[in-house]
């Protein structure tokens, strides 16, 4: 099912630098959006854990997707490899391979739609909303 939501996209280069621009892509559509707490930080990280992996294994241009559903926010990561990421079990003293756990362990949901084009990764995580004073009622 395609999530019809999405509020911000943008396309990131193949390149390591991505992963640090999504995180600060994320970081402030949470805070136009008025979304704090410790839910950014997951989000962070897991956003930089699914870019690192298109990036990766993708070997295509990578589409970032944000949106919300009330207090849920979906995570989009896109690229052009058909092939569905797989989580395997890490090596205690390997420096990757955690990234799929992670998003199971932290994510409210996930899952991959496939697309003619190839896939988006997501993923679901309920977030807290500032108080009414939100960026947006500032600005």
């Amino acid at each position: 099912m395609t999530f019809k939501n999405w509020t911000c996209s943008t396309t990131l280069a193949p390149e390591p630098t991505s992963s640090r621009t999504a995180r600060h892509l994320v970081a402030d559509w949470c805070i136009a959006e008025g979304i704090i707490g410790d839910v950014v930080d997951t989000l962070l990280l897991l956003t930089a854990e699914l870019v690192t992996n298109a990036v990766i294994h993708g070997r295509s241009d990578v589409v970032l997707s944000l949106g919300r559903h009330g207090s849920r926010v979906r995570v989009g990561v896109a690229d052009e490899n058909t092939r569905l990421p797989l989580r395997r079990e890490p090596d205690p003293d390997a420096l990757d391979g955690r990234g799929m756990a992670l998003v199971e362990a932290l994510a409210d949901a996930h899952g991959v739609d496939v697309e003619p084009f190839g896939k988006v990764v997501w993923f679901d995580v309920t977030t807290h909303l500032a108080p009414v004073r939100s960026a947006r009622a500032s600005a």
